[in-house]
């Protein structure tokens, strides 16, 4: 079962950290794309999310163990676990580890709980500062520094293409420029095209001539497979390529194409006196 887990190591005590968590009534306060408001009906609790939706809630906190297990759900027999670990440190300080695991319900993609678990390290950086400081440790990569830029004349079929397909979200958003991020730390900004524009590179848009991204994903086939079923169209079914991958390829809503790879360890012999670095992956 897929899982993931952010940690965060702060000043605060043990007994602030642990009755803040365990505290339902806390929720809002913290785990803001999970709850808006949270209330209680015969004796049971019941979260209303950002979207409007209601969740069956259940808390099962043990002071002792510092264990705090988290249940949601659309119904009780229904709900799944959110589990929190509260203990001291060996430097004294409190760390707190909050496990997310993938929820087996339709719909629920590896790039969709990438980005919720991306959401979630947010909001668990939230509590570092609420506590006095510390630090977030994650498993996540850090942000690239490289952000490549597409001009568009259709922002809204873009961000939908790859927050829906790729697990992208849109950081910034506004009528003329559209900032996403990867669950990878990948940054593509969109600019919409614009007659009046400052720079006259903006005002026409990508054609997707002489310009392509790649994403690297774990199982190029699954990731096909997975793809398709959404009702994504592919120009190049999964290929194995002479430089040591294997790519399928799409095209987004701007003509760019999309090659998805992952290194399948076969370079053609031919290939492989131009790596001037021993161990090195050609990314498509």
């Amino acid at each position: 079962m897929k899982n993931r887990t952010v940690t965060i190591t702060v000043s605060a005590s043990l007994d602030e950290v642990f009755s803040f968590l365990a505290d339902p009534k806390t929720l809002p306060l913290w785990a803001v794309s999970f709850c808006q408001s949270v209330r209680k009906e015969d004796e049971r609790w019941v979260v209303t999310t950002p979207l409007g939706g209601a969740l069956a809630f259940a808390i099962d906190a043990d002071r002792a163990s510092g264990c705090i297990e988290m249940l949601a759900g659309p119904t009780l027999e229904l709900m799944e676990t959110f589990p929190i670990r509260v203990f001291k440190a060996d430097n004294g300080q409190t760390v707190a580890s909050f496990t997310m695991f993938k929820s087996q319900r339709p719909g629920m993609t590896d790039a969709l709980f990438e980005m919720h678990y991306r959401g979630l390290v947010r909001e668990v950086g939230s509590l570092v500062e609420r506590f006095g400081g510390g630090e977030v440790s994650s498993g996540l990569p850090e942000e690239s520094r490289l952000c490549v830029g597409i001009v568009s004349e259709n922002l809204e079929a873009t961000r939908a293409f790859y927050c829906g397909y790729f697990g992208f979200e849109a950081v910034f958003d506004a009528p003329f420029y559209l900032h996403l991020r990867g669950p990878g730390g990948e940054q593509i900004g969109v600019m919409a095209a614009a007659a009046d524009a400052e720079h006259r590179e903006f005002e026409v848009a990508t054609s997707g001539r002489g310009v392509w991204l790649s994403l690297s994903v774990e199982d190029v086939d699954a990731e096909h497979q997975r793809l398709e079923g959404e009702g994504l169209l592919f120009r190049e079914a999964p290929t194995d390529q002479p430089w040591g991958e294997r790519t399928c390829v799409a095209v987004d809503p701007n003509g760019v194409l999309i090659y998805l790879s992952s290194p399948n360890g076969r370079m053609d012999g031919s290939r492989k006196g131009f790596v001037k670095e021993p161990g090195a992956e050609v990314v498509g």
